[in-house]
């Protein structure tokens, strides 16, 4: 999946993307799709350095400067869609204290 930021770079998603990820994602929103696109990007590059196994997920930092920039979710959208998928077993999260941005780790199994 190829996800344009600008005309001169380009961000990918490596290995297969989860359907079944991806719906239960959808049911809260493209801020929450962002999100996991986001993660996945991530671990992706974890999974090309040889860091990461390419069905395992771990835990991503999610700063305000990258996520804004890379998929477009502002810092007043990041925690409201951050609580509702921990809340409803997406996702699990760790906060670092105050003013440190939170790691997510995706929960939802791949089925595949």
């Amino acid at each position: 999946m190829v996800i344009p930021i600008s005309r001169s770079r380009k961000l990918f998603v490596r290995g297969p993307i989860s359907v079944n990820q991806i719906l239960e994602f959808s049911k809260y929103g493209i801020n929450a799709i962002r999100i996991f696109l986001y993660i996945r990007m991530q671990e992706g590059k974890l999974v090309s350095a040889g860091e990461l196994l390419p069905k395992e997920h771990t835990f991503i930092k999610l700063d305000n400067k990258n996520l804004e920039a890379i998929v477009g979710v502002h810092k007043s959208n990041k925690w409201d869609r951050l609580r509702a998928l921990e809340q409803n077993n997406l996702i699990e999260l760790k906060v670092n204290g105050t003013g440190k941005a939170p790691e997510a780790k995706i929960k939802v199994p791949c089925l595949h």
